[in-house]
C-alpha cells in the first residue's frame, strides 16, 4: 500500500478549504462582464470548477464550485440551487453567497435558511433520497450567486459527467473539470465536440486529468434541435473496476457490465406455491409461447402498480419477485423481475433489459461502456420473434413500446453478460391516424358532424391519457384538443384493440353552431374540419444546429360535406401537392350535385437534416398551415338555378 494516498487527500481537502476562505476577498462585478457575453444571455457562469476525487473502486468525492450572474428575471431558475444526498451519497457541506451588480457580498447563508426535505415524488413509496434547496430571493437585476458543496460517494457506479454549459442563453467565462485518481485505478473518459484544454499529470501515485474551456457565448434553443448533449461541449468519464454495496463488476465491456447487472436479480425470481399453481391454470389451454406471455402480461398488470424503490442499493437491485408478489407494487427493476419470474414458472426465457427512456433519450454511446440508462423493461426472445414488455404499466398493449422506449439502443441482460440491441421502430405506415367524417350543412350555416378516427402504433399514444377515464373527463380533453369555435359533443365512443401495433378507434357526433362564416351575401366553409396544423417553426438568421425529427407519421382525412339547398359554390381552393424530402402532403377536392369530398393526405418523414434545410423546412410547415386554412365560397342560388 502506497502511504502517500491518505496524506494526499488530507492535503487536497486542506487546499479546497483555503481556496473557498480566500475567495471571499474575489467580487464579481458585473461590469467585468463583456457585453459579447451578456449579449442574448440570461446567466452568465464567470466561474465553474468541478472536482472529482477518486479514493478506491468503491469510495471518491465530488466538489462543486460556482459563480453565476443572474443578469434578468428570466435567468432568475439559476438562483433556485438543490442538492440531493443519500445513503450512499453524503453531503458535506453546502454553501452560499449573495452578491449585488457591483460585486459586494450582500448575504451569506445560514443553515437555517438552507431547506432539507425528502425527494421522494408522489409516485416513490419507498426512497432515502433528500435534498438541501435554496433559493436566492431578489428583486433587483443583475446579482452574483456563489455556492459550494462536496458529496462523499459509499459505492460508485457513474463517474461525473461535465458539460461546458448546461442552459440556453447562458454565457461561460471560465469553466473546468478535474480528476484525481490514483494510479492503481483506471480513467476512462471521452469527449464529445470539445476544443478547449485538456492536461494530464502524476505526482505520488495519484492521475490528475483536466478539462477546461472559456469564453462560451450563449446560445438559444432551435425548433427540431438534437438532444442539448449532442450540441454541447462534454466529457464523460467512468471506473473500469467498480463497487456497490460489496457488488464489484467492471466496466471493460458491455458483457462484463451486464454481468454486473445479473449479479443483482440472481436468486431473486422465487414465487409463491400458489401464484405458480395460479400461472398453470392460466396458461393451460394457450396454443403458442406468445399467447402465454399476453395472458401473463396481462395478469401481471392487473396485479401490480407502480411505485418507485430507492433504497440504497435498491436504486439498483430489485425486490425479490415474491414480494412484488406479496404487496402488489414495485419500481421498474422489481415489476420487470416479477414479470421474468412469472414467465420462468412456464419454461419461457426473457431478458432484463436497461434502457434510457424517455423524450430526447435516444442518444446512445455504443463505443463507451458505462451506465447510460435510467429504466429496465423486459425482451422476451422466441424463436422467430422477440417481444418487448414495458412492465411499468397497467394498460400498455402486450409487445408494443411506445415513444417512451421505442427505437433506441438497449442493453440486455442475457446469461453470458450484456449485449446491446435496438428496440423496435415503428415506421411512418404503422403509425397513423385516418379521419372519415359526413358533415351536414343546414340552410342557417349550422353543421351535423359523424366522424369516425382511427389511430394505430405511436399514434395510439394520441389519446392514451383518456382511455381509463370516464365519458364526461374524455369530454373534457376532446373540447380543448378540437379546434372548433362552436360545438357540442353529442355522443362519443372510445375504443381500443390491444395489438402487438395497437389501435384504438373515436366516434364523434358533433353539433357545431356556424360552421360557414358570412361576409356580405358570401358564405365560407372550412374544408379542414378537426385536423388542421397551425404550428411553424420560428425564422432564423442562422441555423446551427442539424434537424432532427424523430417520429415518421401518417394522416388521412377525408371528409364528405352535403351542402344546404339554397347555396351553391363560386369557388373552390385549388388542390395542394408538395413533396419534400421532410415529408409529403396533398389535397384533392371531388364534386357530386350538392356534396364536397374533401381529401388530405400527409405524411411525415424520419430523419435528420444539415442545418442550411431548415428554411426549406419552414416553408414546407408554413405551406401545410396555409392548405389547412382553406375554405369553400359558397353564394345564395338565384332563381333559375
Amino acid at each position: 500500500m502506497n502511504k502517500s494516498y491518505p496524506l494526499l487527500f488530507i492535503l487536497i481537502l486542506i487546499i479546497n478549504s483555503n481556496v473557498w476562505a480566500k475567495k471571499k476577498d474575489i467580487t464579481y462585478p458585473v461590469s467585468n462582464i463583456s457585453e459579447e457575453f451578456k449579449k442574448g444571455a440570461n446567466t452568465v457562469v464567470r466561474l465553474s470548477e468541478t472536482t472529482f476525487t477518486v479514493e478506491s473502486i468503491s469510495k471518491a468525492r465530488l466538489k462543486n464550485h460556482v459563480v453565476i450572474t443572474i443578469l434578468n428575471k428570466k435567468g432568475e431558475y439559476a438562483s433556485k440551487k438543490q442538492v440531493s444526498y443519500d445513503k450512499l451519497l453524503k453531503l458535506k457541506y453546502f454553501k452560499i453567497c449573495i452578491y449585488d451588480a457591483e460585486g459586494k457580498l450582500i448575504k451569506k447563508a445560514k443553515s437555517s435558511d438552507i431547506k432539507d426535505y425528502s425527494a421522494t415524488s408522489g409516485g416513490t413509496l419507498f426512497d432515502d433520497s433528500r435534498v438541501k434547496y435554496y433559493e436566492a430571493l431578489q428583486n433587483k437585476y443583475p446579482f452574483t450567486i456563489e455556492y459550494e458543496y462536496e458529496r462523499e460517494y459509499n459505492g460508485i457506479l457513474n463517474y461525473p459527467e461535465w458539460r461546458s454549459i448546461n442552459a440556453y442563453k447562458r454565457s461561460v467565462e471560465k469553466s473546468e473539470f478535474t480528476v484525481h485518481v490514483p494510479e492503481k485505478l483506471e480513467l476512462r473518459s471521452k469527449t464529445y465536440h470539445f476544443n478547449g484544454e485538456h492536461h494530464k499529470s502524476s505526482s505520488d501515485g495519484i492521475i490528475t486529468y483536466n478539462w477546461s474551456v472559456n469564453s462560451i457565448k450563449a446560445f438559444k434553443s432551435e425548433p427540431f434541435s438534437p438532444d442539448f448533449n449532442e450540441i454541447v461541449a462534454r466529457v464523460v468519464t467512468a471506473p473500469v473496476e467498480f463497487e456497490m454495496e460489496g457488488y464489484k463488476g467492471s466496466q471493460d465491456s458491455w458483457e462484463l457490465f451486464g454481468k454486473w447487472r445479473n449479479q443483482l436479480i440472481k436468486d431473486r425470481d422465487d414465487l409463491p406455491l400458489e401464484t405458480i399453481e395460479t400461472v398453470e391454470e392460466l396458461i393451460a389451454n394457450c396454443k403458442s409461447d406468445y399467447e402465454k406471455i399476453k395472458i401473463l402480461y396481462q395478469y401481471m398488470q392487473s396485479k401490480t402498480r407502480y411505485v418507485g424503490i430507492q433504497l440504497g442499493i435498491g436504486g439498483w437491485q430489485p425486490f425479490p419477485a415474491e414480494t412484488v408478489d406479496k404487496l402488489g407494487y414495485g419500481d421498474c427493476k422489481a415489476l420487470t423481475n416479477y414479470m421474468k419470474a412469472l414467465l420462468k414458472v412456464v419454461n419461457i426465457n426473457s431478458c432484463y433489459t436497461s434502457i434510457r427512456a424517455g423524450e430526447g433519450a435516444h442518444y446512445f454511446d455504443k463505443d463507451f461502456v458505462s451506465n447510460q440508462s435510467n429504466h429496465i423493461i423486459l425482451m422476451v426472445p422466441l424463436a422467430q420473434d422477440t417481444v418487448w414488455l414495458e412492465c411499468t404499466s397497467q394498460t400498455s398493449p402486450c409487445g408494443f413500446l411506445g415513444s417512451f422506449t421505442n427505437d433506441r439502443v438497449a442493453l440486455v441482460h442475457t446469461k453470458e453478460g450484456g449485449k446491446l440491441i435496438h428496440t423496435p421502430i415503428y415506421k411512418a405506415g404503422q403509425n397513423t391516424q385516418i379521419t372519415s367524417a359526413n358533415v351536414i350543412i343546414d340552410i342557417n350555416g349550422n353543421a351535423k358532424a359523424s366522424v369516425i378516427r382511427d389511430y394505430k402504433g405511436l399514434q395510439y399514444e394520441n389519446l392514451e391519457g383518456i382511455y381509463e377515464d370516464g365519458l364526461e373527463e374524455q369530454k373534457k380533453v376532446l373540447y380543448k384538443s378540437i379546434k372548433l369555435s362552436d360545438f357540442t359533443i353529442e355522443k362519443l365512443k372510445l375504443e381500443q384493440i390491444k395489438k402487438r401495433l395497437p389501435e384504438s378507434s373515436l366516434k364523434l357526433e358533433l353539433d357545431i353552431k356556424q360552421y360557414l362564416s358570412k361576409t356580405g351575401d358570401r358564405f365560407f366553409m372550412p374544408l379542414n374540419i378537426m385536423n388542421r396544423k397551425t404550428y411553424i417553426p420560428k425564422k432564423l438568421k442562422e441555423r446551427k444546429t442539424p434537424i432532427v425529427l424523430n417520429y415518421p407519421y401518417i394522416d388521412t382525412d377525408t371528409i364528405q360535406y352535403t351542402l344546404p339547398e339554397n347555396l351553391m359554390i363560386e369557388k373552390l381552393p385549388k388542390e395542394v401537392n408538395l413533396d419534400t424530402e421532410f415529408g409529403k402532403y396533398n389535397t384533392q377536392i371531388k364534386l357530386k350535385e350538392n356534396k364536397i369530398t374533401y381529401i388530405r393526405n400527409y405524411k411525415m418523414h424520419k430523419g435528420q437534416f444539415t442545418p442550411d434545410k431548415y428554411e426549406a423546412l419552414r416553408k414546407f410547415y408554413k405551406a401545410i398551415v396555409r392548405a389547412d386554412k382553406a375554405k369553400l365560397i359558397l353564394k345564395p342560388k338565384t332563381d333559375g338555378v
